[in-house]
């Protein structure tokens, strides 16, 4: 933590969102548990990108996801929202698959009895409740990647 001791106190303390890319590379398990303590106790609002999945979960305690166009905020460290992001997969495609069959039971309905006089309001509603019907969307895996450009920073004058 030799390069540390260069930066003032007030230049850490007072940010509002620090922005971290492996953090836990190349430093020693001093060095990652003081950089736990410090982004848990003092840090305002961390993003992290990184590898180590023992130091995400240990300071993370929300994980906002961003998805096919969707943000999903969940109030979890990182190993517990990979559980919840699978479980709300696995409800979406229940739900999906249990839509598609009420929607092929009201289409065989509607088909079957069209023509049928006593039928035609029962008919009318179904095709009705099946047009204001919102489907069931799945959220698909994305494997897409994000690619950020930040322009080259000036080059810091750091005296001892």
């Amino acid at each position: 933590m030799a390069h540390a001791d260069r930066i003032s106190k007030n230049s850490i303390t007072k940010t509002d969102l620090i922005l971290l890319d492996e953090p836990t590379n190349h430093i020693d398990i001093e060095s990652v548990i003081w950089l736990e303590d410090f982004l848990v106790n003092k840090a305002n609002a961390v993003m992290v990108i990184s590898h180590d999945r023992a130091f995400i979960d240990n300071i993370t305690n929300r994980t906002i996801e961003v998805t096919m166009g969707r943000i999903y905020d969940y109030k979890a460290n990182y190993s517990h929202y990979l559980q919840l992001r699978e479980d709300r997969r696995i409800h979406q495609i229940k739900a999906y698959q249990e839509q598609q069959k009420f929607i092929a039971d009201n289409m065989t309905f509607i088909e079957r009895f069209k023509g049928t006089y006593s039928k035609t309001n029962q008919v009318t509603s179904r095709e009705r409740m099946l047009e204001k019907l919102e489907i069931i969307e799945v959220d698909e895996v994305d494997t897409s990647a994000l690619k950020l450009r930040f322009p080259s920073a000036q080059r810091s004058e750091i005296f001892l």
